[in-house]
């Protein structure tokens, strides 16, 4: 039988979840504080700071993940049969690019943290892998660097098959320009198809908060920039704006997958014209 002071520790839980609402308001705002204020470069040493101290991402952890996702599953079968070569970039630790050298691929991974670029060389080395590993971001393309400091021209070499961006890491990159930018970047060194995963923006979301209006208004951030301190910077992008970035690279769409249930993830595939224009049937 509850008392009184059954009643007031009732209360009292009840009132906790003031707490709840307080650090869900502070969230939002750090993030908008976060998106629209950091400089390019607090923002880049954040994430790699956050990716490379996520032992999931670290080939040398126990807790490294090692298998592809479902969605890549299916991903991957769109690609050209093996062998064949694939360049992916922010490649973490080498999880995809593990997988995919399994397959038949020979793989050549770029990623900007040095510890996790690290982790997925000492794993090949030890694996005997057909990944070679490469140190840089996006917009270093095609002049990467090895772990020991020598300079790579991937220009210079043939072009690769098919080319990948890392889990989401499209949706690390800051501004639309710059995500047209490695796009065109990728697409540039592969004589086949360019695939993303992204953050897809939510589509329940119908009201804007005034400060969220206030700071796009200022172009000191663009509606679907987020932070969060798990993984850093990321955008939310609507497929209008993938189709923006992917025209403004000079490529179009030749495969999108928006299915975002358990175990899957949204992607899509772009291709310059002439790429696009010989591979018709490989959805």
């Amino acid at each position: 039988m509850s008392g009184p002071f059954s009643r007031l520790g009732a209360h009292a839980i009840r009132a906790s979840m003031l707490a709840d609402r307080a650090l869900t308001y502070f969230d939002r705002l750090r993030s908008l504080v976060v998106s629209a204020l950091a400089s390019d470069g607090v923002l880049e040493a954040y994430n790699d700071m956050a990716y490379g101290a996520t032992a999931v991402y670290d080939a040398s952890a126990p807790q490294f993940r090692d298998q592809l996702f479902n969605w890549e599953v299916e991903m991957v079968r769109t690609f050209p049969g093996p062998p064949g070569s694939v360049l992916v970039g922010g490649a973490g630790g080498g999880r995809e690019a593990f997988e995919l050298s399994a397959r038949g691929y020979a793989v050549t991974a770029f990623e900007p943290s040095r510890v996790l670029a690290q982790s997925m060389r000492d794993r090949a080395a030890a694996t005997g892998a057909a990944v070679r590993v490469l140190v840089g971001r996006y917009e270093n393309l095609p002049v990467l660097r090895t772990l020991d400091g020598e300079t790579i021209d991937l220009s210079t070499s043939p072009p690769f098959a098919a080319a990948l961006f890392g889990w989401t890491s499209y949706s690390h990159i800051r501004r639309s320009a710059d995500r047209a930018a490695a796009l065109a970047g990728l697409a540039r060194l592969a004589d086949g198809r360019v695939y993303a995963s992204f953050f897809k923006a939510r589509a329940d979301k119908t009201t804007t908060h005034a400060l969220s209006a206030w700071t796009s208004r200022r172009g000191w951030r663009r509606d679907g920039d987020r932070f969060s301190p798990n993984i850093g910077f990321f955008h939310e992008s609507a497929i209008s704006e993938i189709d923006e970035e992917i025209a403004a690279a000079g490529l179009v769409r030749v495969g999108l997958s928006e299915n975002d249930g358990d175990g899957y993830w949204p992607w899509f595939a772009a291709a310059r014209p002439e790429v696009a224009a010989r591979e018709p049937a490989r959805g």
